[in-house]
């Protein structure tokens, strides 16, 4: 499935019909974020963050490398994974995903890493071309891509 997004305003209600989808999901997501600098994928975080209640700022995790966040009962981590060299630059981060966790993974630079292959995963390809973005979706879930369907782009709410 693939969305064109033109302005922030779509960008902004993309983001807030995936945050609604996941105050209501329990278990492990991971989120692949995929796509050259510029093509918005900080951005669609923070507006997904606010929907779900986040109230601070959000920070790109360029330099931290990890961004952590509580909202609710939900752990939301966000990583860029750019400036790591390996799945073992990783693993040093410390942050422990197996089968059996629980909470919000948003990963940028995903190829530098292995792919989990359990919980939920999501993965997304932005991209950027002539100033309009675009986002291809991918995954089994299929309740998400009913989500992502009911979406009104060129009519936001």
């Amino acid at each position: 499935m693939k969305i064109d997004i033109s302005n922030l305003k779509q960008t902004e209600s993309l983001g807030k019909q995936i945050g609604e989808f996941l105050v209501n999901f329990n278990g492990l997501a991971i989120f692949y974020l995929d796509g050259n600098l510029g093509t918005g994928k900080t951005t669609l975080v923070r507006e997904i963050l606010k929907a779900m209640g986040w109230k601070g700022a959000v920070k790109s995790p360029t330099f931290s490398i990890l961004e952590e966040y509580q909202v609710a009962d939900k752990e939301i981590f966000h990583s860029d994974l750019y400036r790591l060299d390996s799945q073992n630059d990783f693993e040093m981060l410390g942050i422990e995903i197996n089968a059996n966790s629980r909470g919000i993974f948003f990963i940028e630079w995903p190829h530098k890493i292995s792919k989990f292959n359990f919980g939920e995963e999501f993965f997304l390809k932005l991209s950027l071309s002539n100033r309009n973005r675009s986002i291809e979706f991918e995954t089994k879930n299929k309740k998400f891509l009913n989500c992502i369907d009911r979406i009104n782009i060129n009519n936001p709410s």
